[in-house]
């Protein structure tokens, strides 16, 4: 994997590690990280007040592409789903209560944190 690669996954894990912060800050436990699935990955899955919450991430170091959560794209939001759907099939959990957040992480040149934005129920079920 080339630098820019291995940069842009640093960065990802790093706006992982912010969010789990948050979350856990807020009263949301972590039951899973890059949940892998065959159809991508679900960033962060957590419990609070007995729903679970499928959390995707995204960084960005600039804004000039935009804020983090404008990657979103429709096509984005369906691959969500897909893993979510597997998620909650493959743990027999499709009649629990649940929601699909965003959070949106932006950091400076020097990879320092400046922004989060959490967006709760961001993409329907």
């Amino acid at each position: 994997m080339g630098r820019k690669g291995r940069t842009k996954q640093y960065l990802a894990r790093l706006g992982e590690r912010i969010t789990e912060s948050f979350l856990v800050s807020r009263g949301f436990r972590i039951l899973e990280k890059n949940f892998r699935t065959p159809f991508g990955e679900i960033d962060l899955i957590a419990e609070r007040d007995g729903y679970l919450v499928f959390v995707e991430v995204k960084t960005r170091t600039s804004a000039r592409f935009g804020p983090p959560l404008a990657s979103i794209t429709a096509t984005k939001k369906r691959h969500i789903l897909k893993n979510c759907q597997f998620y909650l099939l493959s743990k027999d959990l499709c009649q629990s209560p649940c929601r699909i957040d965003t959070v949106g992480v932006m950091l400076d040149d020097e990879h320092v944190f400046r922004k989060l934005e959490h967006i709760k129920n961001a993409v329907e079920l």
